[in-house]
């Protein structure tokens, strides 16, 4: 029996800024968030290891770019919905005390980073108690099975089922379709599932479709304006997921809890999708 989690109503969203086309983008997907909900406020941090920032005031003559950007997102949401932190502690520092006050945290990942353990973007998803969204620019294909989707990893345990329930609520949110995804390397070939045409697509008959009605439909119940794809895809779960997720709005997997060790939080699946996949990925502890 799964049991029912309380919806967490996105108020507070907060994001990390640098100077990278990656934080413009970070910055960009946390401002539409907040564009849903009049009530969402947003708080957008930017830190400097050795800076001596106190306000908006004194960036704008030290780095008048991310000026700027915070200017331009006040225009956009209004100045009252937007906050400013600016810090000179370490960035990751800086933004888990901004996780520990927000529903959903947004931070911009960067091509070529370092190996992911080291990365901003994966020390704070491994460390974070609130949702983390990892944001990078990416190209969107013409054509893909789940393009413009909510898609989400199903895997049976606690961690992806945490993820299920983040990505229902993100789909409502948006209004965008939802795919829930089952990876297997017993599958030979590929199969889906679209709950709204009641068309069912596979070359054999797949033996996760169990397991993919006994997490989704519970769930799903709670969300009946939410359209429902369920898929089993080949291959290994970061292989898998990743070619899913191709042109996906958004990629949910679920994180290990507090009680183990920060490197052990982020398992080798959630490291891969994080460091390259071809799109915006949330990490829901």
């Amino acid at each position: 029996m799964i049991r029912q989690q309380q919806a967490v109503r996105v108020r507070h969203v907060g994001v990390g800024v640098d100077r990278s086309r990656a934080g413009w983008a970070a910055l960009a997907w946390a401002c539409e968030e907040a564009e849903l909900d009049p009530a969402v406020r947003l708080t957008v941090c930017h830190s400097e290891r050795h800076g001596y920032l106190v306000d908006l005031q004194r960036l704008e003559a030290t780095d008048p770019v991310v000026a700027r950007r915070i200017h331009t997102s006040q225009d956009r949401l209004g100045a009252r919905r937007v906050e400013l932190e600016l810090s000179p502690d370490d960035p990751v520092k800086a933004l888990l005390a901004l996780a520990d006050r927000a529903d959903l945290l947004v931070v911009g990942a960067h091509a070529g980073d370092d190996p992911l353990h080291r990365s901003t973007a994966a020390r704070v998803a491994a460390h974070a108690t609130t949702p983390i969204v990892v944001v990078r620019p990416v190209r969107h294909p013409a054509y893909a099975p789940f393009a413009g989707h909510i898609v989400v990893g199903v895997d049976g345990s606690p961690t992806s089922r945490a993820a299920l329930w983040f990505a229902f609520e993100h789909a409502q949110r948006q209004r965008l379709p939802l795919a829930a995804i089952h990876v297997t390397d017993a599958l030979p070939g590929d199969f889906w599932f679209d709950d709204r045409l009641l068309e069912t697509h596979f070359t054999a008959e797949p033996a996760p479709l169990a397991l993919l009605a006994d997490e989704v439909e519970p769930i799903a119940a709670h969300f009946p304006d939410v359209l429902v794809k369920r898929a089993a895809c080949r291959g290994t779960p970061a292989e898998g997921l990743r070619r899913a997720a191709t042109g996906a709005y958004l990629l949910a997997v679920g994180r290990y809890g507090h009680r183990i060790p920060a490197a052990l939080r982020l398992g080798s699946v959630s490291q891969a999708l994080v460091r390259d996949a071809g799109c915006v990925v949330a990490v829901v502890p």
